[in-house]
């Protein structure tokens, strides 16, 4: 391909540098004397050097009590001179440690079953299972054994793990992340915006809150590697966490997260009271409801119900408020300790049944392609426009969004502190939480204020033309093209605009799901929204919360339920 970009051999150590520059010059002060060792050391180190490290820093290798463990034999790079005298190097400044004191246990993971039955120098069946071999070799002379290896080959462990740990911590706001990022901006797969990144607002401010950070990844990894069916072992992990900071919402929101975690799992251990006890510490769903559960099967019914009242006098969420009717509810009436708990509604939007030939071809596409050929046969004019003639667009949870993210643009990346870490983040941290609102209220209310079918059509368009292609957590630029635009701005009102809006910012994690497959913008004018189900296929109830405020607004909408016939078509 003409266009295609070929990176140089070395993209990686030119992207690990660029991490470790931009965490130093940001957070030189908050790092430790081993941190700023690390980066020293490696600043200091030949080119060839560094890019073996990063290579092996950035694989995974065997997990050992000496950093990741790596076989020199099996270390093969094109771009690097004489492998082992530059890990030689490596190992004279510390970054590497040669042939570790380690437990055979340790060492055996580096090496495969053929070549373990090679050098054992025994007879075993050759379809004997890794395990079975594992466990007679080390019921030999493990010592003996453990020589024979690392003389046949020299093993290396990766050092300085943790000190990198604390630089993607700082750069990533997680340790989730890699260096991916900086290869998809490389080969010009993803843009990003420049938003601002000044040391006010970066979201790390002392050192402590960094160490709080990492203990709660240190007690992410233990959950990972217990036994979940471990009651001490749970409660254990519990006592470990991190107290939190004050001001750090991020940190809040992953404690009470791992809180949740663990607060279910005993529940499932059937430790009610200390689940109990988790829940209460937590504000986030689906605590309340999980506390409620936990009191009608202990026979609390009238506890339960109270904390039902309390989710609807303020639910956290929509998903919460309708846990807390349904469950009250059927509570109530299956107690009948309280007669007046009301039925919640069922939405019942319209629906109606569209009869097609089999086809490979997804469900939704073939309705949105019937829709248009039915208008085709009813039409004997030349349609040229798409203003002139029935249009349908497979829209699945981008158009709304997406019109949304042009809207609110500047405000998505407005410069709010903590909200930005490195220079390639599609979205502020706190996107997908309740702060997102709550901290740009003014400014979204104002925008929402403001809105009419013009100044809505100018913002969006000139915001399509300036930012077309950068990364925007609402906005998939495959989705939305400029004819799907012109007709939306043009049939939808701005009173539907704002309340759909409204109705994804209260929750843009629940609610940026469940929107409806197709939109039908029919010859005489107007639109529709089409929710497609196959043979059976039926309403998730994100959906179905979609259908009711559909309803409640006014928005026109159907539900297509496809059945699979003998050639016929069902005209609707």
């Amino acid at each position: 391909m003409a266009n295609e970009v070929v990176l140089p051999d070395d993209y990686y150590l030119t992207n690990f540098q660029s991490l470790l520059d931009f965490v130093y010059r940001c957070y030189d002060h908050l790092l430790s004397e081993e941190e700023l060792g690390f980066y020293r050391s490696f600043q200091a180190l030949d080119h060839h050097s560094q890019l073996l490290y990063v290579r092996l820093l950035s694989r995974k290798g065997v997990p050992s009590s000496a950093g990741a463990l790596f076989r020199l034999s099996k270390l093969h790079y094109n771009e690097i001179e004489n492998i082992p005298a530059t890990a030689e190097r490596l190992q004279a400044c510390g970054l590497l440690c040669r042939d570790p004191q380690l437990p055979l246990t340790q060492y055996l993971p580096l090496y495969t079953k053929a070549e373990l039955l090679s050098f054992c120098g025994e007879s075993f069946p050759k379809n004997i299972k890794r395990e079975q071999l594992l466990e007679a070799l080390l019921e030999k002379d493990a010592a003996e054994f453990l020589s024979r290896l690392r003389h046949l080959d020299t093993a290396y462990g990766v050092q300085g793990g943790q000190h990198f740990d604390t630089f993607k911590l700082c750069f990533f706001g997680n340790l989730r992340q890699d260096l991916t990022e900086y290869v998809l901006r490389d080969l010009g797969l993803t843009r990003y915006e420049n938003y601002p990144l000044d040391h006010g607002n970066l979201p790390f401010q002392s050192r402590h809150q960094v160490q709080q950070h990492l203990q709660y990844y240190q007690c992410l990894e233990q959950l990972e590697q217990m036994p979940l069916d471990n009651l001490e072992a749970v409660l254990e992990l519990n006592s470990q966490l991190p107290e939190g900071i004050d001001g750090d919402r991020t940190l809040q929101r992953r404690l009470e997260r791992l809180r949740l975690t663990l607060a279910r799992q005993l529940e499932r251990l059937n430790a009610l009271s200390e689940a109990e006890h988790l829940y209460r510490q937590c504000q986030l769903p689906p605590a309340r409801e999980r506390l409620a559960r936990i009191a009608v099967q202990r026979g609390e019914v009238d506890a339960g119900l109270a904390i039902c009242r309390d989710i609807l006098a303020e639910p956290h969420n929509e998903e919460e408020r309708v846990f807390a009717k349904s469950f009250g509810h059927r509570t109530a009436r299956r107690t009948e300790v309280a007669t007046d708990w009301p039925a919640p509604k069922t939405a019942k939007p319209n629906s109606e049944t569209l009869v097609l030939p089999p086809s490979d071809q997804r469900v939704e596409l073939l309705v949105a392609n019937h829709l248009q050929y039915k208008q085709l046969e009813l039409s004997n004019q030349n349609i040229e426009t798409t203003t002139d003639k029935q249009c349908c667009f497979y829209v699945e949870n981008s158009l709304f969004t997406g019109m949304l993210g042009l809207y609110l643009w500047d405000i998505v990346f407005a410069p709010i502190a903590g909200a930005f870490f490195n220079p390639f983040q599609s979205a502020p941290a706190d996107f997908h939480t309740p702060d997102f609102y709550r901290l740009r209220a003014d400014h979204i209310d104002q925008r929402l204020a403001e809105l009419n079918s013009q100044s809505l059509s100018e913002r969006i368009w000139r915001t399509y033309r300036e930012k077309r292609g950068i990364a925007n957590p609402l906005v998939n630029w495959t989705v939305i093209s400029e004819p799907l635009m012109e007709l939306a701005l043009t049939r939808i009102s701005a009173a539907h605009w704002t309340s759909l809006f409204e109705r994804l910012l209260s929750d843009l994690r629940h609610h940026r799901s469940g929107l409806p497959d197709l939109i039908l913008f029919p010859a005489a004018g107007g639109y529709e929204l089409i929710e497609v189900k196959g043979p059976g296929d039926r309403l998730q109830k994100n959906q179905l919360r979609w259908m009711a405020f559909f309803e409640r607004q006014g928005i026109p909408h159907r539900v297509i339920h496809v059945q699979w016939g003998n050639g016929s078509r069902k005209a609707l």
